[in-house]
């Protein structure tokens, strides 16, 4: 990580893909303005507790791939001797191996979400966590930012069921590897969660934004940045007119960009310029200014 978190954000926002932002990374930014300390943060507290999850992950995998051996076994068994006598027994134990190969997965799908669609989180079966669950708060409501993953095929965007954040083991999809993540199953079917799943780069900013503490305005209070002045310059700027105002994400981060690039060349001897995150919320009020003076 670089001194200014913003250039660490403007490096990684310049990448392929970038507009696809990783759950884990995702969390570790909310969760801290360093990324790395952000990631270690969060790996401590799925370390913690995934041990006994694992173990029950394992234990289930193991018997029903064992019973899906046995399954395969009877049923080559059964259609061998599919006219003689003992057809009958083989058909009864290939249906008893099938029922118990599935029975493992269709546990854990319950255990994870219940007998029944969640209408609400379930409670954990472990400790809590500030920083998981304020990020978790935002994926669960229903007008909140939508998780999606990315197909095999034409990498188009799937987009997750938000009561896919209401299991009992949500926290390991925040898991910076697959492993942990495969534990979890997708809901409302009894597969495991894809390779990795994504919030978009506008939405990630925005609950960053949204999480910062407001502080009340007083005599004497001087804001650390000049956000006025950035913005009665980029009023004044000619690109605006060149907005195409009908797509609201790529206008909010064009105007953050440029934003960006005035406090860099206004920047001190210090070089300390806002972040991203920080100035997500000014750009969405100048778009919706234009947005409500355009003709």
């Amino acid at each position: 990580m670089t001194g200014n978190p913003a250039a660490g954000w403007k490096i990684a926002s310049d990448t392929e893909d970038s507009e696809n932002v990783p759950l884990w990374k995702a969390l570790a930014q909310f969760t801290s303005e360093d990324l790395d300390e952000g990631l270690k943060a969060n790996a401590a507290v799925i370390k913690r507790e995934k041990p006994v999850f694992q173990r029950y992950y394992n234990l289930a995998f193991v018997t029903s791939l064992l019973f899906g051996f046995l399954f395969l076994v009877f049923l080559l068994g059964l259609l061998i001797s599919i006219h003689s006598k003992s057809a009958n027994a083989l058909f009864l134990l290939v249906l008893a191996f099938l029922v118990a190969t599935v029975a493992p997965h269709l546990w854990r799908q319950a255990y994870q979400y219940g007998l029944t669609t969640p209408d609400a989180p379930l409670a954990l079966p472990h400790a809590a966590d500030r920083h998981f669950d304020e990020f978790l708060g935002h994926l669960q409501k229903a007008s909140g930012p939508k998780a999606y993953y990315l197909s095999r095929f034409g990498k188009k965007r799937k987009l997750l069921n938000r009561r896919q954040f209401f299991g009992r083991l949500r926290y390991f999809l925040f898991s910076e590897h697959s492993r942990d993540r495969g534990m979890v199953m997708r809901f409302p079917t009894a597969m495991s969660i894809p390779a990795d799943l994504y919030v978009h780069r506008d939405d990630v900013e925005k609950m960053i934004a949204m999480s910062k503490p407001k502080r009340k305005a007083g005599p004497g209070r001087n804001p650390k940045y000049g956000y006025a002045d950035a913005i009665i310059s980029l009023m004044n700027d000619p690109r605006l007119d060149s907005l195409d105002l009908s797509d609201r994400a790529k206008s909010v981060r064009t105007i953050k960009d440029w934003l960006s690039e005035w406090f860099e060349a206004a920047a001190d001897s210090s070089g300390d310029v806002p972040r991203g995150d920080q100035l997500a919320p000014y750009a969405e009020k100048i778009f919706y200014r234009l947005k409500t003076i355009a003709p």
